[in-house]
């Protein structure tokens, strides 16, 4: 008889939970999350001087050979990137630092920002799928922050369901494998940021379901003004929005990252009407006024669930 287990940890700046039904009883796959993401995190993490990462953008202007696991993530960036025309880039590094978020969150305290930086263009990103080489422009530096999570959370939920269904979440990035038994999908809820009351709640069988808000990760500088870190691109600057937080559904966890930033930058007018047309997405916002505004499918989605 099938067993349901649960995990739950810190690690990549966030609390991770991960909930698995074994179909065999055995809870090892499980007991492994743990040490897969510091593995991970290892090379993806810009707080981690020695990491892969961080060797990688000290070789800038050059063909750097990177193992698998940081291609597969630089690929998905720049693949989101080029989805969302550039409102998403992964070359945000040096205006995070100028901003002020040079540092793991919980260290960042009233600092004193830099002139802003526009992120250099992702298009000059190269990639050598061969060989597993990477080519960053010289002067930049890569944050695959936010997208590393959500391509974490379905990593490893592909690894977990090959022994059961599971649901991984990656501090509001979630990877859904499978559903429990006698349940039609695992359960997941929205909720309103202000009061944390349910505005939604979906059955999933697979896909994600990504949240992004600048109610997360707020800080005020030296000079008393509040910034947050959802930078705009093209001004290095937190980007001035209506929206307070932006949930997207979507069958990759990577690419609804990148999509439920484009919504924050293009606002609740054109970010809605921009995601009621890519493929297999939909979403919800919560605007600072406290309006709740959602695309045209995503009725349909609560009643059916994820595309594949």
């Amino acid at each position: 008889m099938s067993q349901l287990y649960y995990v739950h940890f810190k690690a990549m700046g966030c609390h991770v939970t991960a909930q698995f039904q074994s179909a065999t009883g055995d809870a090892e796959p499980l007991a492994q999350v743990a040490t897969k993401i510091e593995a991970i995190e290892n090379r993806l993490s810009r707080f981690r001087p020695e990491s892969e990462l961080m060797q990688l953008n000290a070789r800038t202007g050059q063909w750097v050979a990177v193992s698998e696991t940081l291609f597969a993530v630089i690929h998905a960036a720049k693949h989101a990137a080029r989805l969302t025309d550039g409102l998403y880039n992964p070359l945000m590094l040096p205006a995070m630092i100028a901003s002020g978020y040079d540092r793991s969150f919980e260290q960042v305290e009233h600092p004193t920002p830099q002139t802003p930086v526009p992120a250099a263009d992702w298009r000059e990103i190269g990639l050598r799928v061969r060989s597993h080489e990477v080519y960053i422009p010289s002067g930049s530096a890569l944050d695959l922050g936010g997208i590393g999570k959500g391509w974490t959370a379905a990593k490893i939920a592909d690894d977990l369901a090959q022994y059961g269904s599971c649901i991984v979440n990656m501090g509001g990035d979630m990877a859904v494998r499978g559903a429990p038994d006698g349940l039609p999908g695992w359960e997941v809820e929205i909720e309103d940021p202000a009061n944390g009351q349910v505005l939604a709640s979906l059955s999933l069988q697979r896909g994600a379901v990504v949240t992004s808000g600048t109610d997360y990760r707020r800080w005020q500088t030296a000079d008393g003004r509040l910034f947050h870190h959802i930078l705009n691109p093209a001004t290095g600057l937190p980007a001035e929005t209506d929206i307070l937080t932006a949930t997207v559904i979507h069958p990759d966890a990577a690419i609804a990252e990148a999509y439920a930033k484009a919504v924050m930058l293009k606002g609740s007018k054109d970010g809605l009407h921009w995601l009621n047309n890519q493929w297999n997405a939909a979403g919800l916002i919560v605007l600072h006024n406290g309006e709740v505004q959602a695309t045209s499918n995503f009725a349909q989605l609560i009643n059916e669930g994820v595309p594949s």
